[in-house]
């Protein structure tokens, strides 16, 4: 069974990307999708799942296939999708099948998911899918999925009666502050931030008692970071971050 997993956020690219991008497009739960996705899940589950549903916006039905790209995989992870009624191995980028997409319509609910399976591994593996028109292959459109794993919230018995703010200011420029209150069975509390990748970029203690964060990030560069509060050593919760100037 699938487990359910939070769509964190959608980047919308403009439609210069592709000059037949109107031919088709990608939504899910009802929200026309860009470029660009980011899911999350915990490391520990068996898969995380990208679902998408694929629309023709043109007069005339299209044989469609699919076609997928590990752009960055960490080690030990694996991806797979499902099309055209047939799921593929890992082994396999471009779907065997096609699926017949109707004039001014679209795929089914459950028609296509790109599955990946993080093996316990935290970071995030990026992998690009490709919807194209047998017939007529300059009718495609692209989705970069960023399959993020990350454990959250085990650490919430010892911070019982103790809070945690969100980083702020977010998006961020050149400092970040976090105000906190740690409890008396906290031992050790500490920021970590992440890159797309799952690389460490910024590590910061946080002293014992109630106190504010100021944090340096003008040595990273813009773009979209994800942070984690460890609390003892496991992580108590996990967010996105922006940095913009």
């Amino acid at each position: 069974m699938m487990k359910k997993i939070l769509l964190l956020i959608i980047i919308a690219i403009t439609a210069t990307s592709f000059l037949t991008a109107q031919d088709l497009y990608l939504s899910w739960d009802g929200e026309k999708l860009g470029d660009t996705v980011y899911v999350w899940g915990e490391p520990t589950t068996s898969q995380i799942v990208f679902n998408a549903i694929l629309h023709n916006n043109t007069s005339n039905g299209m044989n469609v296939l699919v076609v997928r790209d590990e752009v960055a995989m960490l080690e030990n992870t694996l991806s797979t999708f499902c099309w055209g009624g047939s799921c593929y191995s890992p082994t396999v980028d471009t779907s065997s099948k096609y699926q017949f997409i109707p004039a001014g319509g679209s795929s089914e609910e459950g028609d296509f998911s790109g599955d990946y399976m993080p093996n316990g591994v935290i970071g995030t593996s990026v992998v690009k899918y490709a919807f194209y028109n047998l017939d007529n292959p300059d009718q495609r459109v692209e989705i970069v999925v960023n399959y993020w794993a990350s454990p959250q919230g085990i650490a919430e018995e010892a911070m019982t009666g103790g809070s945690v703010s969100e980083i702020y200011p977010n998006p961020a420029n050149y400092y970040i502050n976090i105000d906190y209150q740690l409890t008396s069975k906290v031992n050790t509390a500490r920021v970590k931030i992440f890159n797309l990748l799952g690389s460490t970029v910024k590590d910061a203690l946080m002293e014992r008692g109630s106190h504010n964060l100021k944090l340096d990030i003008s040595d990273l560069n813009n773009g979209i970071y994800f942070y984690s509060v460890l609390i003892n050593g496991d992580i108590y919760k996990t967010k996105k971050l922006v940095i913009q100037r």
